[in-house]
């Protein structure tokens, strides 16, 4: 297995096995949305550049006139902000 995929692999894991723990105090388990499914990938592939590239994905749903592929897209984007900003809780 290449080392990009072994890393993508690892930080998904590790992102899952943090909102476990984050399961709501009537022990409900936090589902993975596609939105925060997409971001976490798209940070551990495209790094820095995770939040352009949802926003050229958009961009480009919006011009093939799929204004519910551009949505999801600019939700990936600000999901990502949230993320490398360090804006969403970490646990330990």
């Amino acid at each position: 297995m290449c080392d990009v995929v072994r890393r993508l692999l690892a930080k998904f894991f590790r992102f899952l096995s943090r909102r476990e723990q984050d399961a709501s105090p009537a022990g409900q388990e936090h589902k993975v949305t596609a939105v925060e499914y997409e971001a976490v990938t798209l940070i551990a592939y495209e790094g820095g550049n995770a939040r352009a590239r949802a926003r050229e994905q958009a961009e480009y749903c919006r011009q093939r006139g799929s204004e519910a592929g551009a949505q999801f897209w600019s939700e990936v984007a600000e999901e990502v902000r949230l993320r490398t900003r360090g804006r969403l809780p970490e646990k330990p």
